[in-house]
C-alpha cells in the first residue's frame, strides 16, 4: 500500500464525521456500559459469579500463569516492546531529515501508548478506590465505598480504577489510527489486537479479584479517547519532501 506525499498539510482539519466516530459514540457507548456495571452494580454481579465460581475465595490470584505470566510476564514484554519501538522512533527522527507518512504516523503511536500508560497511571493515583479482594463480602477488610464517594478519615487509599494493567493491551488500539490513513483491513487489525489483548489482561485481573469490569471498561475508553485526540490534532506537516520520495512505505 502507498501513500502520496507530495501534498503537504498543516494542522489536521477535524471534520464533524470524525469527531462523531472517533469520540461522540465511543463515549456514549462507554456511557452506558459504565451506568450498567457501576452505577447500576453489575460489577458486583460479575464479581460475585466468578467468586463463587472459585469456591469462594480467589484462588487464581497467585495461580502462576495468572501472576507470573499474564501480569508480570505481560508487563515485562510490553516494556520491551515499548522500549524497541521507542529506539526505533529515535533512530528515525536522528536519521531522516524529512517528516513523512510513515514518521508522523509512527510519532502518533509512540506519542498514544505513552500518553495512554501515563494517564491511567495517573487516574490511579488520584482516584481511590477498591479491588474486588479488598471487600468485605469478598473476604476482604475494606467496605465499598467507590469511585467517587467521600472517604473516611484515616481510610488506607487503595489504587485500582482504573484498570491500570489492562492499559497494556488496550493502549494498543492505537495502532488503528497507525494504519487508518492507508489502509482501513490493516486499521481493523490493529483495533481488534489491541481489544483482544486488553480483555485478556484485564480478563485475567478480574479472575484474581483485582478489578471490576467497570475498571477496565474505563481504561480502554481512556485509551481510545487518548490515541483518537492525538490521531485528530497532530500536525500531519511534512517538510522537505525531495522528488525522489514522493511515495513511502508504511511498515
Amino acid at each position: 500500500m502507498y501513500l502520496n506525499t507530495t501534498s503537504c498539510q498543516g494542522m489536521q482539519q477535524i471534520q464533524f464525521r470524525d469527531l462523531l466516530n472517533h469520540i461522540v459514540m465511543p463515549t456514549a457507548f462507554f456511557a452506558v456500559g459504565f451506568g450498567i456495571f457501576y452505577v447500576a452494580g453489575f460489577d458486583f454481579v460479575l464479581a460475585s459469579a466468578i467468586f463463587e465460581l472459585e469456591g469462594g475465595q480467589w484462588r487464581l490470584t497467585n495461580h502462576w500463569l495468572f501472576s507470573d505470566v499474564l501480569h508480570s510476564g505481560s508487563r515485562l514484554l510490553n516494556n520491551i516492546i515499548l522500549a524497541n519501538l521507542l529506539g526505533f522512533w529515535l533512530y528515525q527522527q536522528m536519521s531522516s531529515k524529512t517528516s513523512s507518512e510513515r514518521t508522523i504516523a509512527l510519532t502518533k503511536l509512540v506519542l498514544s501508548l505513552l500518553l495512554s500508560f501515563s494517564v491511567v497511571a495517573l487516574l490511579k493515583r488520584v482516584l481511590p478506590a477498591e479491588c474486588p479482594w479488598d471487600l468485605q463480602q469478598f473476604s476482604g477488610n475494606l467496605p465499598f465505598i467507590g469511585v467517587f464517594a467521600d472517604r473516611p478519615a484515616g481510610m488506607h487509599p487503595t489504587q485500582c480504577f482504573p484498570a491500570g494493567h489492562a492499559s497494556v493491551g488496550y493502549a494498543w488500539v492505537a495502532l488503528y489510527f497507525y494504519f487508518l490513513p492507508v489502509c482501513a483491513r490493516k486499521a481493523r487489525i490493529g483495533l481488534t489486537i489491541g481489544l483482544l489483548l486488553g480483555l485478556l489482561l484485564g480478563g485475567a485481573q478480574q479472575l484474581r479479584g483485582a478489578h471490576f469490569f467497570s475498571h477496565d471498561l474505563t481504561t480502554l475508553w481512556l485509551c481510545w479517547m487518548v490515541s483518537s485526540l492525538v490521531y485528530l490534532t497532530y500536525p500531519n506537516r511534512m517538510t522537505q519532501v525531495s522528488e525522489t520520495s514522493q511515495e513511502q512505505h508504511y511498515v
